[in-house]
């Protein structure tokens, strides 16, 4: 299991949310290979790049993990 999570203000990653086609919410960014989570890691950039704000502290930074 793959998860798209991003580096919040308390120095914590969580998951970012999975957004549909249609823009409607799915949960968590999890995924079964590492392929489906870039692919939508790139997705969500696109989506978000106005929104998106990444610090000097590297807050609003965007990875992916690996979980059980």
């Amino acid at each position: 299991m793959f998860v798209v999570k991003r580096l919040g203000r308390n120095g914590l990653w969580s998951a970012v949310s999975l957004i549909d086609k249609n823009g409607s919410f799915r949960g968590e960014a999890k995924f079964e290979t590492r392929k489906e989570a870039e692919e939508y890691l790139a997705d969500y950039l696109k989506r978000m790049k106005d929104r998106l704000v990444v610090s000097p502290e590297g807050m609003g930074k965007l990875k992916i993990f690996k979980e059980k």
